[in-house]
């Protein structure tokens, strides 16, 4: 009777969690593509935010794919993430290399506490996650091309690099954290990998819109929330009138 009540269980939060990436993934899209529109205006240094920052997202996942793979960078913050996590949290973060709990001194052997379908191991699931969702080098260069432009220094030549750097590293902490996820595929059902990737690229776009203003001063939080927020509605509307009507 209990292996029947825990496999309805089980069955029930498979369910949850499928309906939860439903959820996710089109407020998701629907954020990136008010960003997106935000984006789309002239910078002092010539050309457009999103071309700029087009251009820097091509360039680092061409780089990734042909040339290098900087990982030694991703576990820097990873790791310095992970260690502010169990200080607010408490518990472990999952480890990036080899699946084990951070400090277990195994390697890559997991505990036997991991299981298929579940977040970390001998921790839980938002101290295993919280690392992914901040995206720290984003964060620096918004912060960086803020302090240049209160120095005096031109805009001229802040504006266009910093929003090429802005992909830059937008496209870094995605593709480095895809990949890291991807390691990680074994240990998860499929609706559980979907609603990670769906939780850490919508939590990572909201964190980049806050700092986006301070590398791109025309930009407006708000206005990007707002344009999203309407993208995502359209999505939802769309989504249910294809399976109901």
């Amino acid at each position: 009777m209990g292996k029947i009540t825990s496999n309805a269980a089980a069955a029930i939060g498979r369910l949850l969690k499928a309906v939860m990436v439903v959820v996710v993934v089109p407020a998701a899209v629907g954020l990136l593509l008010g960003v997106l529109g935000q984006l789309d205006q002239p910078t002092v240094s010539g050309g457009l935010v999103l071309t700029w920052l087009g251009w820097g997202f091509c360039g680092y996942v061409a780089v990734h794919l042909l040339l290098y793979r900087p990982e030694p960078v991703f576990r820097f913050s990873h790791r310095l993430f992970s260690t502010v996590a169990v200080w607010l949290f408490g518990g472990q973060v999952a480890s990036t290399e080899g699946g084990a709990p951070s400090g277990n001194g195994k390697g890559g052997k997991s505990s036997g506490k991991a299981r298929k379908g579940g977040g970390a191991a001998e921790g839980s699931t938002l101290v295993a996650f919280s690392p992914y969702v901040v995206p720290l080098y984003t964060i620096l260069v918004c912060v960086a091309a803020w302090l240049l432009r209160q120095a005096g220094v031109d805009r001229a030549l802040v504006d266009g690099p910093a929003a090429a750097l802005v992909g830059v590293t937008a496209a870094f902490h995605w593709v480095m954290t895809a990949d890291d996820l991807q390691r990680q595929r074994d240990r998860w059902h499929l609706e559980t990998y979907l609603l990670a990737l769906g939780l850490v690229f919508l939590l990572t776009l909201l964190i980049g819109v806050a700092a986006l203003p301070l590398a791109v001063p025309e930009f407006s939080a708000l206005d990007a929330l707002a344009a999203g927020f309407e993208a995502t509605r359209a999505l939802y509307q769309g989504i249910v009138q294809t399976l109901f009507f």
